[in-house]
């Protein structure tokens, strides 16, 4: 039998924290591990030149090569389109892969790997993790290139019907493609590896930490900046009492305007209760910093559109065993699944008062917020294993082979 050689093309410098990478890592880690040939194809910008070129994660092969423009403006979403439909057409003659998962966003190298997969007559997966199309239309401020995103959308719509799959992260979303006409969805959602998130021994890790034992923890890891504000929850944080607020904790983990929120910490008095612990890129450490919280923050925007998302984070906190505050919609997917499965607070976003209650109860009811974090692991590993969810998602990457 001849090994299954898939490629994955995702456009950012690899390997980065994020949602993207988190997803595709995992994947690519546990198609390897099957015995499968596994390449990462990535992206660079003038802002992470030190990223562009080859490197090797797990011993996983990844090439960084694909040049592109981060910034809202015609002329580079052109080059950024050209660029991947000029460079990945050399590089899958190359690799000769069976099979390339292209995730989305960003979208524009997809558009070249549709055409070199058909010029290698190899399959090609769409991974959709968001409606990306949509909120880069939305959030457009010039009117040419929001008019010229409406197109790549629809040039997508037409790339999504003539590929070989699409998958989405959540139902919602990949009703939203059925909508725009896309027939052939399937759902693999994100979660999280039982396996490196799980709880670990909270004391010790908070002592490594220097936190104290009595202290209320507050965790954030991900994105800072964008559409996760955590200037509103040290707005909220302000808002409690002096007496509740000097036993507050906010750890933050990842990158992005960090320094703003320092700064906006610092001016309401808050910078001992704001504490950056930078980027982590070893999953177990990130696992045990999340273990040492009371409870993980999930701050989105109030754009509408993430009603249709939950998380990665979500999935992270949840298996390791802490209960979750979430802004979002009350008609939100994430909402619902808090809701439902009781492991966590939900409140409306860009509201910090009423998140400022919402931290005060969960920090007042020790008890519930014990079991709102048992429930939390049972989710994870009952319904959102990544383990489980990569042997489904092969399953349908060899099917897809099958067909023809």
């Amino acid at each position: 039998m001849k090994i299954l050689r898939i490629l994955f093309v995702l456009g950012s410098p690899n390997p980065l924290p994020g949602a993207g990478w988190t997803r595709v890592s995992f994947f690519a880690k546990s198609f390897k591990e099957k015995g499968l040939n596994v390449t990462v194809i990535g992206a660079f910008s003038p802002k992470s030149l030190k990223m562009a070129g080859f490197k090797s994660w797990k011993k996983i092969p990844i090439y960084n090569v694909i040049p592109t423009f981060c910034i809202e403006s015609v002329l580079a979403l052109m080059i950024n389109v050209l660029s991947s439909i000029v460079l990945l057409p050399i590089i899958f003659l190359v690799l000769k892969p069976k099979i390339i998962i292209a995730s989305l966003p960003s979208g524009e190298p997809a558009v070249g790997a549709y055409f070199a997969s058909k010029l290698t007559h190899a399959k090609i997966v769409f991974d959709v993790r968001d409606e990306w199309e949509d909120y880069m239309i939305c959030k457009a401020q010039s009117k040419v290139f929001r008019e010229v995103y409406k197109l790549l959308k629809a040039l997508m719509t037409n790339l999504y019907n003539k590929g070989d799959l699409v998958v989405a992260v959540t139902y919602p979303i990949a009703c939203s493609l059925k909508l725009r006409g896309v027939r052939k969805v399937e759902v693999v959602p994100n979660g999280a590896d039982v396996n490196v998130f799980k709880p670990y021994e909270k004391d010790i890790v908070r002592r490594r930490l220097g936190l104290m034992d009595d202290e209320f923890v507050i965790v954030y890891e991900g994105s800072v900046g964008g559409y996760y504000r955590l200037d509103v929850v040290v707005r909220a944080l302000a808002r409690l009492n002096n007496a509740v607020r000097n036993k507050m904790k906010l750890l933050i983990v990842g990158s992005g305007e960090v320094s703003n929120i320092l700064s906006l910490a610092e001016d309401f008095g808050l910078k001992d209760n704001v504490i950056y612990l930078g980027v982590k890129n070893d999953k177990v450490e990130l696992a045990q910093i999340i273990s040492a919280g009371d409870v993980g923050i999930v701050p989105y925007d109030d754009n509408p559109l993430w009603k249709n998302s939950v998380s990665a984070k979500f999935y992270e906190y949840c298996a390791c065993g802490i209960p979750v505050i979430a802004t979002v919609y009350d008609d939100s997917l994430l909402a619902s699944i808090i809701k439902k499965h009781e492991v966590g607070l939900t409140t409306p976003p860009m509201n910090d008062e009423r998140l400022s209650e919402a931290i005060l109860w969960i920090y007042r009811n020790a008890q519930l917020r014990s079991a709102m974090g048992r429930r939390a692991r049972m989710l994870i590993e009952k319904k959102f294993d990544r383990n489980k969810i990569a042997d489904e998602f092969l399953k349908l990457v060899e099917r897809c082979m099958s067909n023809g």
